[in-house]
């Protein structure tokens, strides 16, 4: 099966977006041989810097603007200051005319204040006037110079009353001067105005191009900033889904793949370590598939064995009962008195005999029932049976035991207890196998066999106040030829598979 990879699994806008120059950005950005945190930290800056730039060129801008309004102020300054001009050049029209009507000197006096006035604002506007404007300012102060001579005449002539003389130079003299003022000093205002509209267009270029910067460089900001962003994290999160990619594949058992990323940072270390870690793992998996295989071969011919193994013990307890059988009927015969009377000496070792040979007939049958277990050739006579007349043959079979060793033994069924379905026979075996091992390892008390209808299922429960079980040992009582410890197999006896064989029969009457 094919692995995906992850650029597989992404949605089409991104990968459109890799397939773009960016994607070859975001790779070069991942073969950087740099640090995670390094390239963090570079973007980190990279972004600072825009903003920096971006409050810069926002600050010249408003620089560039203050220094427009600034000439526009000194522009509305030399206009005001060409506006008074004028006006004093008409305050001394009006005091001239004034003085020929008075016929007084105290016009005269203020015709030299307006005069004053004039000349020092033509001095200032002269110091900030340009060089072209100076030549104008020039003829104005000569004009002007004529026009005080003029008046200090019509002065001379009113205060000796030649008023005549004083209307003719009026006329003929300061008139056409001050006309002559008034145009160039018009011009003068109007060269100011102009001047000052310059400013005034200045600023609002000013402000329209520092809004159009300011707008282009925080577009262009936002733009980079968003391009390094998209670098910078796509150049992570392609490493990082490879790997989710890679582990998913590991999790369900596809090993030997490989993790490729063109990261020269911890992720790469990162994905080094993933394709080592993948190789080792391979290796491992086909050692175990290999040790697996050999395992269950080993499996099968153990198998084998036991099943020989079984066969062979069934076999041959088949053919150690009929002698043995034989052995015990002939020392019972002799018991017996059948041929004569036994003397003394020969009764004890014949009841030894008799002794031992029945229990190595209950070892023979014990093997015989777990070979045929193990070998699947045993089969329960499954039919009705009575609770009672099982637990009463248990009963009856071990209340001489019981009486034997000074122990209370009872036996209870419930009332309403129907007849079982079931091998009664093999149940029996189970009971006296319960029942005979609490009795063997009881040495004072009581044991009580009880019977109950628990629902659908009939519960048979074996208690006894003897020595106990360690609840960690519980698993190794069922086990063949075990028993919990090695010292109560001396004190004891017993062969270790009763509970064995019981545990296989009623195993087998819930299959």
């Amino acid at each position: 099966m094919r692995r995906t990879t992850a650029a597989e699994r992404m949605p089409p806008p991104v990968l459109a977006l890799l397939a773009s120059p960016l994607g070859a950005l975001v790779r070069a950005v991942a073969r950087v041989r740099a640090s995670v945190h390094v390239k963090l930290l570079a973007a980190f800056l990279l972004i600072t810097v825009l903003f920096i730039a971006m409050t810069v060129v926002s600050l010249l801008a408003v620089s560039e603007t203050a220094r427009q309004t600034h000439l526009l102020d000194e522009a509305h300054e030399r206009v005001g200051w060409s506006r008074q001009i004028e006006q004093a050049l008409a305050m001394q029209m009006h005091f001239t005319s004034m003085a020929l009507l008075s016929e007084g000197a105290d016009s005269v006096s203020l015709i030299l204040r307006e005069n004053n006035r004039f000349n020092d604002t033509l001095a200032r506007l002269e110091t900030a006037a340009p060089a072209e404007e100076r030549a104008l300012i020039q003829a104005i102060r000569g004009a002007q110079e004529d026009a005080m001579a003029t008046v200090a005449d019509i002065a001379n002539a009113v205060r000796d009353r030649r008023l005549a003389d004083a209307m003719t130079a009026l006329r003929t003299r300061q008139e056409p001067t001050y006309q002559k003022i008034e145009t160039l000093v018009g011009s003068l205002v109007a060269a100011e105005e102009s001047r000052m509209a310059s400013p005034r267009t200045s600023i609002a270029d000013a402000h329209h191009r520092s809004l159009r910067l300011t707008a282009g460089f925080a577009v262009a900001s936002v733009a980079l900033a968003l391009v390094a962003g998209f670098v910078i994290s796509w150049s992570f999160i392609l490493p990082v889904r490879e790997a989710h990619g890679f582990l998913s594949e590991v999790a369900q058992g596809r090993f030997g793949g490989a993790v490729v990323v063109p990261n020269r940072d911890e992720f790469g270390a990162l994905a080094e370590h993933m394709n080592w870690m993948s190789r080792e793992l391979h290796r491992l998996d086909d050692e175990q598939r290999v040790a697996a295989e050999r395992l269950r071969s080993l499996n099968d011919r153990l198998a084998q064995a036991s099943r020989a193994k079984s066969e062979f013990l069934a076999n041959m307890s088949h053919e150690l009962r009929t002698p043995l059988n034989a052995i015990l009927g002939f020392t019972e015969i002799m018991l017996d008195g059948l041929y004569g009377e036994v003397p003394p000496a020969l009764r004890e070792p014949l009841v030894d005999i008799q002794t031992n040979g029945r229990h190595l007939l209950r070892l023979i049958n014990d093997v015989l029932d777990l070979s045929k277990i193990e070998a699947g050739r045993l089969e329960l006579g499954v039919a009705e049976y009575s609770v009672q007349e099982i637990v009463d043959v248990v009963h009856t079979s071990l209340k001489s035991l019981a009486i034997e060793k000074g122990l209370t033994f009872t036996a209870r069924v419930a009332a309403d207890i129907p007849r079982a379905w079931g091998d009664g026979r093999r149940l029996t075996q189970c009971l006296l196998n319960l029942a005979g091992n609490a009795l063997k390892f009881t040495h004072r008390g009581r044991v009580d066999l009880d019977v109950r209808l628990e629902g659908e299922w009939l519960t048979y429960r074996v208690s006894d106040t003897g020595i106990g079980i360690p609840e960690g040992e519980i698993e190794k009582i069922f086990a063949e030829f075990r028993q919990v410890d090695t010292t109560i197999t001396r004190e004891y006896g017993g062969t270790g598979l009763g509970l064995s064989i019981t545990k296989r029969l009623v195993e087998m009457h819930a299959s």
